[in-house]
């Protein structure tokens, strides 16, 4: 499966989106959709110069489909668009080794309509500020 242009507006929606590098809530200098990198690989710093908002969303949509890549691999039933979006905006944000351990995957490779998925997502909110944003992924995950 592919990230379609929902769940690319979604995930904006949920990252925000910024032209200038600033700090994350670890300190790490990023950039656009909470990107560390570049895509050749140069790392962000503070003194880099801001990016166009194409450039912004080009490296974002790149960024975000290789993690789409990734959880299309990863999850072994049969789910629906809504379904893998959400899952994307979660690998995204908690980091495709953080998805690959979790819980969420597990449950969803084991029955995708089970339940206990929306606890499983909200285990994922180190940060009160994260709910929110769970919330907002479990709802998509459970919309038809």
């Amino acid at each position: 499966m592919k990230l379609n242009e929902t769940g690319h507006r979604a995930l904006e929606l949920r990252e925000g989106l910024r032209l200038k590098p600033y700090l994350d809530t670890q300190g790490v200098p990023t950039i656009a959709m909470g990107n560390t990198f570049y895509l050749d690989g140069k790392k962000v710093t503070m003194l880099d110069k801001p990016l166009t908002l194409n450039e912004a969303k080009t490296l974002s949509r790149t960024v975000a489909d290789i993690f789409a890549n990734k959880v299309d691999y990863l999850v072994t039933s049969n789910i629906n668009q809504n379904q893998f979006n959400a899952l994307v905006s979660l690998a995204y944000n908690i980091g495709i080794y953080g998805f690959r351990k979790s819980t969420v995957l597990k449950l969803v490779n084991k029955n995708p309509n089970d339940p206990m998925i929306r606890q499983a997502f909200m285990l994922w909110t180190k940060n009160k500020e994260l709910i929110g944003r769970r919330k907002s992924e479990v709802n998509q995950y459970f919309s038809l």
